[in-house]
């Protein structure tokens, strides 16, 4: 290894049962909750790249799982990667993000059924994004982290109009 990396911050994260061991430079490990397990996380700050690993579950209305939506993940407007999701509703990526990069980071999930409406989640919005006002308010967030669950529910337009005018979204 070199000097430099011996001297920087960097902390890993293995997941074991559900749980992350986090060990920083003090050498002092620390519970951190997690959805997954099997992971290797290395984590080099603010500016460096990272293993990120996004997984959720999409709903409907009623809470109930959603199989065959395409979940699209897209780093700076450009789709990174696709999956679609499983029987039980849930999807799960594995990708190398560099956290320094000026980038919007968001996904889209897509239903096969025409009858719902795609939904738009934000994850990290590029400073042009920031000082164009390009996202309402309205969008959903969540913050970029190397571990993340993004549960979503989608609506019919009739619901999701009513969800919208319901926190002041819409008029």
């Amino acid at each position: 290894m070199s000097r430099w990396i011996g001297l920087s911050m960097v902390v890993l994260l293995v997941m074991v049962s559900g749980s992350a061991l986090a060990v920083g430079p003090g050498g002092t490990p620390s519970t951190t909750p997690s959805t997954g397990s099997g992971r290797l996380i290395a984590n080099t700050g603010f500016s460096g790249s990272s293993e990120t690993a996004i997984d959720g579950v999409v709903m409907d209305r009623e809470g109930q799982p959603i199989d065959n939506v395409t979940v699209k993940l897209y780093v700076g407007g450009l789709l990174l990667a696709e999956t679609a999701t499983a029987p039980d509703g849930t999807y799960e990526f594995v990708e190398l993000l560099d956290y320094g990069q000026d980038v919007t980071v968001d996904l889209w999930f897509v239903p096969a059924d025409a009858t719902l409406v795609m939904e738009n989640v934000l994850l990290k919005e590029s400073s042009g994004a920031i000082a164009g006002q390009l996202y309402s308010a309205c969008t959903q967030r969540a913050r970029l982290d190397p571990l993340m669950y993004v549960p979503v529910r989608l609506y019919t337009l009739e619901d999701r109009t009513r969800s919208l005018a319901e926190r002041g979204c819409v008029e």
